[in-house]
């Protein structure tokens, strides 16, 4: 009998990578400092998708976005107004599309407003760079299984 290729890959082999994200929003003066609650969707060339609890922004808010380092584990406080220390990158984005995905919880769809483009494609070839490592590691696993 043939093994599945998640018994032939250690989870110890996938190192945790990403950002937490915080969000400030604008527009209602609101601020979601809770990054567990933030889950990106995903990443797009000028924009994201996110995945936030409900009634924390609306379609046409303006949002800030604070890229944190996954392995941050305490935050200073969130800035009322201006750039958060901590942040790895920054973005003012537009709340383009919101859907509610659950009772609790809500898709956001967002455009990049003011942001600097070279970090953001800093940031873009991280993710891929690691989905690429991924990749190789799936297929390794696959040619091993199958020679079995």
């Amino acid at each position: 009998m043939k093994n599945l290729i998640s018994d032939c890959i250690l989870s110890n082999n996938f190192a945790r990578f990403g950002h937490k994200i915080l969000i400030r929003n604008e527009t209602s003066h609101t601020i979601l400092a809770k990054p567990e609650s933030i889950v990106i969707k995903e990443l797009k060339e000028i924009g994201l998708a996110l995945e936030i609890p409900k009634n924390i922004c609306q379609k046409g808010h303006n949002l800030t976005l604070f890229f944190v380092n996954f392995e941050v584990t305490t935050f200073s406080k969130l800035p009322v107004s201006g750039h958060y220390k901590d942040a790895q990158f920054e973005a003012l984005v537009k709340v383009e599309i919101l859907e509610k995905i659950s009772a609790d919880s809500v898709l956001i769809d967002v455009n990049f407003t003011q942001y600097d483009m070279d970090m953001w494609k800093r940031v873009l070839s991280q993710y891929v760079k690691k989905q690429d490592s991924i990749n190789a590691m799936v297929n390794t696993q696959h040619q091993i299984r199958d020679v079995e």
